[in-house]
């Protein structure tokens, strides 16, 4: 088989590009630790935060040199374990998508699909949109859409767009379900516990919020795939994407009996990846069985990747070469990784977190409903900059806020709506959001070009959240 070259590895222009970004941000975070008292929270056995237990105290020595020690720090710290799974995730996966790259198997899967819907493209665009947009909603699945990233960005070439409409329909399909969520575990369920609700309470509004925001969406991306396709230059991935798709085209052809086998052992693969992941989501809503999704579907796609690429190549050596070339492929993205968690590391150590947090608390007495809500929507999204996991979000502002909704006049429901809203649509836009820098680092797109592509639908789903929720207090949601 011949040795072509890593179709989706991390380019260093855009690899580049995102480490400026994140290097403002550290420095940004280190200047507000020289501004901001520090202060604390009691919180219970639970690591719930106590409301009315704010203090502040002494000024905490923390170094400016700290602040480019940190991405090292964080590898030691509490979100130790999260970031360096995710880093093996996302090496593994790299390692598996690189081997199916060389051996057909992306090829064989995207034939298949055009073969099928090359008369109906859209509708099977609008089609991949819901899938992912219903599995965010309903089982919390974000960072699991990454390992469908790259053959939906070869999949949106092959059918005559570009790589941003690969990464709309997966990417911003999953984020945008996640936070228009209906029974998302992660966030709706934990905030609900919290609250003492139901996590189908309110679920009416919801579903229709979750109706329209799919529409928007599904709109967004059919419109500009069809400029795409009728003028590719408008592209902001042109150029890149002649490369990948000439090496696409360079790709020796497959037998039809290779083809045959290749298809069933790479679907297989996936289809045992699609069970665990619903898996997962549903021992967590039945069961409240909290499994990691991710350490699963890295043990998947290791060992199933290896097994798969040995089935087809009947060679042990190749498959093990290929497979660590794609996972060094990709490796750059790690770090990353952990400059963007060293934005919430810095402002955590130096013990201002919660201060942030009482001060913008403080800020609701008095208000109105509609000023309340409207605030609490821009609460979180200012701790969602620095605070990427939605079930710690939960646990760290609703026993804030939700003793403050009630003497306001505003219900627990519109209060965790108002948080999955600021807690979902920045996921796919914040630079300090793990997955999206994982994205981009896969698609090889600088963040400059994915803010130009979204920003006009951000500005869209701002104002259509700001309307979801002042329309949540005329009716009494």
């Amino acid at each position: 088989m011949n040795d072509q070259k890593q179709l989706l590895s991390i380019s260093k222009k855009a690899f580049l590009n995102v480490i400026y970004i994140l290097l403002i941000l550290i420095v940004s975070a280190g200047i507000l630790t020289l501004l901001i008292q520090p202060g604390q929270f009691l919180r219970d056995s639970n690591g719930m935060v106590i409301s009315g237990s704010f203090t502040f105290i002494e000024q905490v020595n923390y170094p400016f040199w700290r602040w480019f020690t940190a991405p090292f720090e964080v590898l030691f710290g509490p979100d130790a374990i999260s970031v360096i799974m995710i880093g093996l995730f996302l090496i593994i996966l790299g390692g598996t998508f690189g081997l199916m790259h060389q051996t057909g198997g992306i090829k064989v899967i995207i034939k298949k699909l055009i073969d099928k819907y090359k008369n109906n493209k859209y509708t099977l665009l609008r089609m991949i949109i819901l899938i992912f947009m219903v599995f965010g909603a309903f089982f919390g699945i974000f960072e699991e859409s990454i390992a469908l990233l790259p053959i939906l960005i070869i999949l949106s070439l092959s059918m005559g767009w570009d790589t941003m409409t690969g990464m709309g329909m997966c990417l911003l399909a999953a984020g945008f379900g996640f936070a228009t969520a209906i029974t998302n575990p992660f966030s709706i369920g934990i905030a609900s516990d919290l609250a003492n609700t139901n996590i189908l309470s309110g679920v009416i509004y919801r579903l229709i919020i979750f109706v329209i925001m799919y529409g928007v969406l599904q709109f967004f991306l059919v419109s500009y795939a069809k400029k795409i396709e009728k003028e590719p230059s408008r592209s902001l991935t042109y150029e890149e994407d002649l490369k990948k798709k000439t090496d696409l085209k360079e790709e020796e052809d497959i037998s039809s009996e290779n083809e045959v086998r290749i298809f069933k052992v790479y679907v297989t693969l996936f289809i045992v990846l699609l069970i665990s992941i619903i898996t997962t989501g549903l021992l967590e809503l039945i069961f409240s069985l909290s499994i990691p999704a991710i350490p699963v579907m890295a043990a998947i796609f290791l060992i199933g990747g290896l097994i798969s690429g040995y089935i087809v190549t009947k060679n042990i050596k190749y498959t093990l070469k290929t497979y660590l070339k794609g996972m060094l492929g990709v490796l750059p993205a790690f770090i990353l990784i952990l400059l963007a968690v060293s934005v919430k590391h810095i402002i955590s150590n130096a013990q201002i977190m919660d201060t942030i947090l009482y001060h913008l608390s403080n800020m609701l007495d008095g208000s109105s409903p509609i000023v309340a809500i409207l605030f609490i929507y821009l609460f979180v999204l200012i701790i969602q900059f620095f605070i990427g996991s939605a079930s710690a979000k939960a646990f760290l502002i609703m026993p804030i806020i939700l003793p403050l909704v009630s003497l306001i006049g505003i219900t627990s429901e519109l209060a965790i709506l108002a948080f999955i809203f600021g807690d979902g649509y920045t996921n796919v836009i914040f630079p300090t959001n793990g997955v999206l820098l994982i994205g981009l680092s896969i698609a090889s797109v600088s963040y400059s070009k994915w803010f130009k592509f979204t920003y006009k639908l951000q500005i869209i789903t701002l104002c259509l959240t700001v309307i979801f929720l002042i329309v949540g207090i005329l009716i009494g949601y």
